[in-house]
């Protein structure tokens, strides 16, 4: 060490030539602007890996996440209810087991109704398709024209061989495997029912624990409020969007069956709650209701042309459905974007299977809130809303196409 008065005398020296000079562009210099780009450029990509490794986490834990949120979106739908009875002084967990056995009774009776004749369908399925392709077979000939062509382009596209192997090729009808596979899923569907149903009974039961612990961990009272905005927001608008679609599906099921039953279409309560369940998942629920209908109207009229009032009625029907009943009940706060809904219905189909396409839009529904509610989320949240087209917007346009 050196001598103490040496020591003394340059740290004095330092400090008063410091005092006139700015101390954090000596110790700390201002970062350039390549510094900032670099900086943000490091975090997007961190944040794109995060998105990258959250989905594939959704992926491989759908087992486990798949019960959860269906419980959640029950207990979110169910809440309202179970809040004005606690008021009223009917505790929240005998509340929850009268609404989950509801629930349970309403499953099993659909499964006894259906078992039945989904049952005789499958054992019919090889004499539909024959059925349905004695009714076709006129256009058989064009057909196999077209195989043949498909065939011989093949061939000569691909590479030569010098020798042919011939092959024996036994064709199956698809229509039962089909069938089957729709319904080889028993078990695993049984186990996330069960799993949902108790996980939904234990949320509800809690009554606004959660709501609570929410407020004890957030650090001030503008925070707090904020957060119970949110989830209120999120708890009303899946409420009143899951609530209002159910009774629209249940309504549109009733006059489909009933227009069934009038064409003499037979089995019509059942196709009623095909389509009711059918419903719940937008556009590919109604395409493969109408495909479905037409294909059995088919099998079921000698007349084609008016084995083909079935599904147009449908098509009618659900049309009407889509683009008058629901805009009307649910109003524009609830309309989510055609594109955004097709995303939504791919993304959580691949994700999830049937279950991810009928949950698709609730999830989109509480992503919108949490947009709305957050302004760093507003231009996400725009692309989900419906279509609103005001005249600034509109004369925006109309400046720049011209």
């Amino acid at each position: 060490m050196g001598h103490p008065v040496a020591s003394a005398s340059f740290c004095w020296s330092w400090l008063s030539w410091c005092d006139g000079q700015d101390i954090m562009s000596v110790v700390v210099p201002e970062p350039t602007r390549d510094d900032t780009d670099y900086a943000r450029q490091i975090r997007n990509a961190l944040r794109g890996l995060l998105f990258i490794a959250v989905i594939v986490a959704m992926y491989f834990a759908r087992d486990f996440l798949l019960p959860v949120v269906l419980a959640l979106f029950i207990a979110l739908t169910l809440r309202p209810a179970i809040r004005y009875l606690s008021k009223h002084g009917i505790p929240p967990a005998l509340v929850a087991s009268i609404f989950v056995l509801l629930l349970v009774i309403g499953g099993i009776s659909v499964v006894y109704l259906l078992s039945g004749p989904v049952s005789s369908l499958i054992n019919q399925a090889p004499q539909f398709q024959q059925t349905f392709a004695e009714k076709f077979s006129g256009w058989r000939s064009s057909l196999d024209a077209l195989i043949n062509l498909s065939e011989k382009l093949q061939v000569a596209s691909g590479p030569a061989s010098p020798a042919v192997v011939q092959e024996v090729v036994v064709r199956e009808s698809p229509l039962p495997g089909l069938l089957v596979m729709l319904t080889g899923y028993p078990v695993q569907i049984l186990i996330t029912l069960i799993a949902t149903l108790v996980i939904a009974v234990f949320l509800l039961a809690s009554g606004d624990l959660f709501y609570e612990k929410l407020v004890r961990i957030l650090p001030n009272l503008t925070q707090r409020k904020r957060a119970l905005h949110i989830v209120y927001d999120i708890e009303n608008e899946v409420s009143v969007y899951v609530l209002t679609l159910t009774a629209i599906n249940a309504g549109l099921g009733l006059i489909i069956a009933a227009s069934f039953h009038v064409l003499g279409m037979p089995m019509a309560a059942l196709w009623g709650m095909l389509i009711f369940f059918f419903n719940f998942i937008p556009y590919v629920g109604a395409v493969s209701g109408v495909a479905l209908s037409g294909f059995m109207a088919i099998i079921t009229f000698d007349s084609v042309s008016y084995a083909l009032l079935v599904p147009l009625a449908y098509a009618l029907w659900s049309l009407a459905e889509s683009e008058i009943v629901k805009p009307q009940i649910l109003g524009h706060r609830l309309q989510m974007n055609a594109v955004a809904i097709l995303l939504a219905l791919a993304f959580f189909t691949w994700l999830w299977g049937i279950a991810g396409a009928a949950i698709a839009v609730p999830l989109l529904v509480t992503i919108k809130v949490f947009c709305d509610n957050m302004d760093g989320l507003a231009g996400l949240g725009e692309f989900i809303a419906a279509r609103h087209v005001d005249k600034e917007t509109a004369d925006t346009i109309e400046k720049v196409t011209d």
